[in-house]
């Protein structure tokens, strides 16, 4: 699964560069799109803290159980075939797991912020190039329970990434109805040794100005840093479905 954005950026590169761009240019004037979401996440992976280790598996409803959320929010400004954008997000997770050899047991918080920025260059009427970076941050807590203590470690890291990625979408029609696909690779060793997203929706138009969207979000990322007792790693999916609006001026 974690290379499998790699390969749908890459086929899909290939669709929309043999797409050929609109017969007439896009509207020279700009177009803001805002669009505030809501995201049910679950989480799955390994986390270090201060070299001690633990297992990460938090179903989905098992967040809802505990009410931990994530929620995010994203802007878009296009005008003709180039764009800027912003994506901030932040998600409170936790879960239950074990320690080294099984011998401890292991509850971990996280919270996890990814705040993005990136330009944006139209291949086609139904295809997006995005390019730019996120400025991760991550908080971490582990206690570690065992026959005869019980020890609390929490960790605080920011890093960035460099991200390149492309979008999908439906075209242009009189359908109310619209989709997209949103895939991304990024890390490269400047930050995360790697990382992928692939982000799907599907939305109806209530007005010209305002659509209702639904979907399913993947984030996966591959970080750590230090060693010994300074050793770090975040190495975890997180995932879940997501509701938003789209508000267009």
């Amino acid at each position: 699964m974690r290379r499998l954005s790699l390969l749908a950026v890459a086929i899909a590169l290939v669709i929309a560069a043999t797409t050929p761009l609109a017969a007439q240019a896009p509207p020279d004037a700009w177009k803001v799109t805002v669009v505030p979401y809501f995201m049910g996440a679950a989480i799955s992976g390994t986390t270090a803290v201060a070299g001690q280790e633990a297992t990460i598996d938090a179903s989905f409803s098992d967040i809802l159980s505990n009410l931990q959320f994530g929620a995010m929010g994203l802007v878009v400004a296009r005008k003709g075939n180039w764009g800027v954008g912003g994506d901030a997000l932040w998600m409170a997770l936790g879960g239950n797991g074990t320690g080294p050899a099984g011998l401890l047991s292991a509850s971990v918080d996280v919270n996890q912020g990814g705040f993005a920025f990136y330009g944006l260059r139209r291949l086609s009427p139904v295809a997006d190039l995005t390019f730019g970076g996120r400025v991760n941050v991550l908080q971490a807590n582990l206690r570690l329970t065992g026959p005869a203590a019980v020890r609390s470690i929490d960790s605080s890291k920011t890093w960035f990434d460099p991200l390149v990625g492309l979008t999908l979408r439906t075209p242009a029609r009189e359908s109310r109805w619209h989709a997209q696909v949103y895939s991304e690779i990024g890390g490269f060793g400047v930050g995360s040794k790697f990382e992928w997203q692939i982000f799907p929706t599907i939305g109806i138009d209530v007005s010209t100005r305002v659509s209702i969207d639904f979907g399913y979000r993947w984030l996966d990322m591959d970080y750590e840093t230090g060693e010994n007792l300074s050793f770090f790693k975040y190495d975890a999916l997180t995932q879940g479905p997501v509701m938003g609006f789209a508000f267009k001026f």
